[in-house]
């Protein structure tokens, strides 16, 4: 027998995962936003969670950090039950969270710093410390030089940046970001992601788990947790998931993910080649400008759009993608220059051409309280198609674009990929001749933008329809016969994606686009802010 003292030493349990959800079940109405989903998350880790519009998501996220309330199920943080209100309010100064939207958890009409100070009050810091915590996080990422600009004057990305230092004020141990970089460029989501990297290098144990419409992004993280219909169907690495899909990439897994087994799942949108070329041009400018008191948002801009390309707008956050587009459309009146739409001067006053374009804005445009098909019908009236032809035309539309069973809907009840698809039909109910669309996939997955795409595919390449469009998306980009690279109101470079990203001497558009952006901000152009700012004086212009 062994002598006391020569006894082993007890093993030392394993601590317990930070964050442990068992049996989750949460319902909106009939509809199951998660429907038994078990899933924990270790120290020090990293997660990415994917999957459609309106899966969960982001309802499991909030139910993670306690800003939503149990239906069913069990969740631990840092060993305490959330349904206890003592636990959540002990374990939330442990937890960071930055919700989905551009500057969701900002004050636009309090300056940079005196956000972040705001929220270190919130975490009973004291002056000194808040003083210091201020300082090293505006250092870090790159927001030292503007300390007084107020929040609603940020770019997107800027704002990103500005939450996220927010969000670390109190150094929390748990790290949650609900779509952090949706509507942001690339150049800016490579520096938030790098940002990040330099966070966990500094505090290892901190746990991340980050929600993503990026396959790109997704694929940096040591775990990818991909939910549909409510339930998990896959949890492993990045390796782990594409040797079970027998996938490429993650984008070409995840469109087979949730399926039925034996489906296929649907092939990656190709866009078929322009037939047609010639012709006068549908959109012409030339040295358009807008200023806004002393900031220049667009500086003497000039490109030329043939009829029936498929032309696309790159460029960082606050650049001026859409104060062009609004001047376009006669939203914004032009300060200097000319633009010229179907051969016509643009005149906010001239309703036969504006009668022939289509408009879709960046922010949803349509009515909440109307169902899909009224919506339809109202427009059809604001266009002032012919009353007999109205129901007509909603009910091909409806067909056309996807929309059947979802006509006596509310749009407020559809997932986001759907109500960008009605905006789509909306604006195509008149049959223009010209199609503008501000970031229309911005937030949306991956299967949905490539259903939006197909649909612009048929317009463009069947009917023949002119299409300007901006996103921050580089497959859709890709897509574009041609694009314009625009950085701090002015045009970079013009070309078919191909020739840009050989010019540029790069593997991808992407790496392209940010070396035109790193070497444009090597020096301001005079006149500009030294970094980017929202297109307007006190606060950005509204969407139309």
């Amino acid at each position: 027998m062994t002598a006391p003292d020569e006894r082993a030493a007890p093993a030392t349990a394993p601590a317990p995962a930070p964050v442990i959800a068992t049996g989750l079940v949460h319902r909106y109405g009939e509809t199951a936003a998660l429907d038994g989903v078990d899933l924990s998350f270790a120290a020090g880790s990293s997660a990415a969670i994917i999957g459609p519009d309106g899966v969960g998501k982001s309802t499991l996220l909030g139910l993670l950090v306690g800003v939503r309330r149990l239906q069913q199920g069990e969740i631990t943080v840092f060993g305490g039950n959330l349904r206890s209100r003592a636990v959540r309010d002990a374990v939330a100064p442990r937890v960071a969270y930055m919700p989905q939207g551009l500057g969701r958890n900002l004050y636009p009409s309090l300056s940079v710093a005196e956000n972040v100070d705001f929220h270190a009050r919130l975490f009973g810091l004291d002056a000194a410390a808040r003083a210091a915590r201020i300082d090293r996080l505006l250092r870090a990422t790159g927001l030292d030089p503007f300390p007084d600009r107020l929040a609603g004057q940020l770019s997107g990305g800027m704002k990103q940046k500005l939450s996220l230092c927010c969000a670390l004020v109190h150094d929390p141990d748990l790290l949650v970001l609900d779509e952090p970089t949706t509507g942001v460029d690339p150049l800016s989501r490579r520096q938030f992601w790098e940002l990040i990297d330099d966070i966990r290098a500094d505090r290892p144990a901190m746990t991340v788990i980050v929600a993503t419409a990026y396959m790109d992004e997704a694929a940096r993280f040591e775990r990818v947790i991909a939910i549909s219909d409510g339930r998990v169907v896959a949890d492993g690495s990045l390796a782990e998931i594409l040797a079970k899909t027998g996938a490429a990439s993650l984008e070409d897994a995840y469109r087979g993910l949730g399926r039925a087994v034996g489906d296929a799942p649907p092939p990656a949108f190709v866009m078929p080649p322009r037939t047609t070329t010639g012709g006068p041009p549908a959109i012409e400018a030339e040295g358009l400008t807008r200023r806004f008191g002393a900031f220049t948002a667009v500086d003497h801009v000039s490109f030329r759009i043939e009829t029936g390309e498929i032309f696309g707008f790159l460029g960082s956050n606050g650049c001026g993608k859409t104060t062009t587009m609004k001047m376009l459309t006669g939203l914004l009146a032009i300060d200097e220059g000319m633009a010229t739409l179907l051969g016509r001067p643009v005149d906010a006053a001239d309703l036969g051409v504006r009668l022939r374009v289509g408009y879709v804005s960046q922010s949803f445009s349509l009515w909440e309280e109307l169902s899909v098909r009224d919506n339809l019908v109202l427009h059809a009236r604001l266009y002032r198609v012919d009353e007999g032809r109205v129901a007509g035309l909603v009910d091909e539309s409806l067909a056309r674009f996807d929309l059947l069973d979802h006509a006596d809907d509310l749009p407020g009840k559809l997932p986001l990929g759907i109500r960008q698809r009605l905006q789509l039909a909306a604006a195509c109910l008149h049959r223009p001749e010209v199609l503008i669309l501000d970031e229309p996939t911005s937030g949306v997955d991956p299967q949905a933008r490539d259903d939006f795409w197909r649909h612009l595919a048929k317009l463009s390449r069947d009917d023949g329809v002119t299409i300007f469009v901006s996103t921050h998306f580089m497959n859709e980009a890709e897509r574009c016969d041609r694009i314009s690279l625009m950085h701090r109101g002015r045009v970079l470079a013009i070309g078919a994606p191909a020739e840009l990203t050989r010019a540029a001497g790069t593997a991808t558009l992407e790496d392209a686009f940010v070396l035109r952006l790193e070497e444009a901000g090597e020096g301001a152009p005079a006149g500009r802010a030294a970094a980017p700012a929202a297109e307007g004086p006190a606060a950005p212009p509204t969407e139309g």
